[in-house]
């Protein structure tokens, strides 16, 4: 089986609205809210260009019907500020200038997650690698210093991005999600 990596955008291009509407109908994660924004804001955030969002799909053979979305991933830009709780010397390697700044610019990863049913035909950390090439991409053509993933603070995922790089910096305003950063 072949695995092809294609935004949303490119492909909304390709295939009529209501095959792309089924492909995206045909998405399960155990994580519902990520499984929520690829069915219902995803496209409305490409066509604004608010952000990407990118499809690793899984293809049986050469004909529409058999694609499927093994995983997916959503790149954006965001300011992060900085709780009154985060480490000085972290914000100061972050920053690269200062530790009393209050907010730096940062490419966030949105949104990050394999179809629960087919998650064995992708390995995590492959996954990431593909999600952060864009991101170095990216980084070469406008520069850069700072990837932030917000995740929820549960012991499996937060160790997943540890292992990639990333550290924990603090949690979000609401004290939901775990903001783990990495530098580029």
């Amino acid at each position: 089986m072949a695995t092809i990596l294609q935004t949303l955008k490119e492909i909304s291009q390709i295939i009529p609205s209501g095959e792309l509407n089924a492909l995206l109908r045909n998405f399960y994660c155990k994580d519902k809210d990520v499984e929520a924004f690829l069915k219902t804001k995803a496209s409305e955030f490409d066509l604004r260009n608010k952000s990407r969002t990118y499809l690793i799909l899984e293809k049986e053979n050469f004909t529409k019907s058999t694609v499927k979305i093994l995983a997916y991933f959503t790149l954006s830009l965001k300011i992060l500020e900085f709780e009154p709780s985060a480490s000085k010397s972290l914000i100061k390697n972050i920053d690269g200038f200062s530790k009393n700044v209050n907010s730096v610019a940062v490419m966030l990863i949105g949104q990050f997650g394999k179809d629960e049913f087919l998650a064995k035909n992708i390995d995590g950390s492959i996954f990431l690698d593909i999600c952060l090439g864009i991101i170095g991409n990216a980084q070469n053509l406008i520069g850069g210093r700072i990837v932030l993933i917000e995740c929820l603070p549960i012991e499996k995922i937060v160790s997943f991005y540890s292992k990639s790089g990333f550290k924990f910096l603090q949690y979000d305003k609401n004290d939901k999600y775990a903001q783990m950063v990495r530098l580029l």
